[in-house]
């Protein structure tokens, strides 16, 4: 056998390659231990933005106005739908009249008592969790760098829902819009967002109704009641929580509006602190309870751009004259058949 020969040329790139080959595997060895939760995206701003200044017509100060959409499409079909030039529009049309678009955290401070929100303060929201607002709404909110809320209905992301013409966001979506530091991601429930039977030939939300089975005549006892809605609320905390590495997962948005003492009792105890209804259009003042941040339906297709700013003003003017005005302590709507 012929001698082996190594050059001193080749001789002085075997430390280098053993070097690179050292950094590959502590690489891979650093990358199997690391938790592959998300991290929260940076939310930190600016001392300029903590502290800006606003000028333009002020049309209220002190309150805020939470609008709530669900869909958005070209086609505009009846129900809670607009289309994507409307809602381009309305964008546009905060910006030039000087309303200032806010995020959740900043309603929570408010509400708190632990911060000031800026004159003509407005709130978007969209529940469900749509795939429209991925491929739609999205796109225009970062247009404009503005902030937005999205409740999504946990159990339609596993797989994703679909509908007729109606189509839930993937997790991959709900991630990608998270990490912007735009988009706040929060709950609807895991599943209680559909109708069970309450009675002979009445149905209301599974977060408010206690089921009647037909077969007994019985209906579900409270301890029942609260054990099933407990686990549900819990179920999609948890699960926004560790998909998103987000641990403040604080806001939910009721059902289709409906809420009752105990089902505000039962979020209490699965760590839900800001609790959305869409019953009343009013404005949010500092008096009001969290337990029922209100929302105006701005997301119905015959509501023009120029319509909803006269909207918002004329509600946020009527909360101011009587700041005193109390909700109802439940709001249950039951749908016969």
């Amino acid at each position: 056998m012929a001698p082996i020969s190594l050059s001193w040329r080749r001789l002085w790139k075997i430390p280098a390659l053993l070097a690179l080959i050292a950094a590959a595997v502590l690489g891979w060895m650093a990358y199997r231990h690391t938790p592959h939760n998300p991290a929260p995206p940076s939310r930190a701003v600016s001392p300029a933005a903590a502290n800006p200044v606003y000028t333009g017509p002020v049309h209220y100060s002190n309150e805020v106005v939470v609008l709530m959409y669900h869909d958005i499409r070209a086609a505009i079909r009846p129900g809670d739908v607009i289309t994507p030039r409307t809602f381009a529009a309305e964008l546009a049309l905060f910006r030039k009249d000087n309303f200032h678009l806010i995020t959740d955290q900043q309603l929570a401070d408010f509400l708190d008592h632990k911060g000031t929100v800026p004159p003509n303060a407005v709130l978007i929201t969209f529940d469900n969790g749509y795939e429209s607002f991925y491929r739609i709404a999205y796109p225009l909110l970062q247009r404009y760098h503005d902030p937005a809320t999205l409740f999504v209905i946990v159990k339609w992301l596993y797989p994703p829902y679909r509908h007729g013409v109606f189509k839930s966001l993937t997790w991959g979506q709900v991630r990608k819009m998270y990490q912007s530091g735009l988009i706040s991601v929060q709950s609807q429930t895991y599943d209680l967002h559909q109708g069970v039977q309450v009675g002979p030939g009445a149905t209301s939300a599974a977060s408010v109704g206690r089921i009647w089975d037909p077969a007994t005549g019985q209906t579900e006892t409270l301890a029942h009641y609260r054990a099933r809605v407990l686990a549900d609320v819990s179920k999609a905390r948890r699960l926004l929580q560790d998909q998103l590495g987000e641990k403040n997962v604080d806001f939910l948005s009721y059902p289709f509006g409906d809420y009752t003492p105990a089902f505000i009792q039962v979020l209490h105890q699965a760590g839900y602190r800001y609790l959305f209804t869409a019953k009343i259009g009013r404005a949010v003042l500092p008096t009001t309870s969290p337990d029922t941040v209100f929302r105006i339906n701005s997301g119905t297709p015959n509501i023009t751009p120029r319509g909803l700013i006269n909207t918002i003003v004329a509600i946020a003017r009527e909360s101011e004259r009587s700041p005193s005005w109390k909700p109802p302590n439940h709001f249950v709507e039951v749908w016969h058949y």
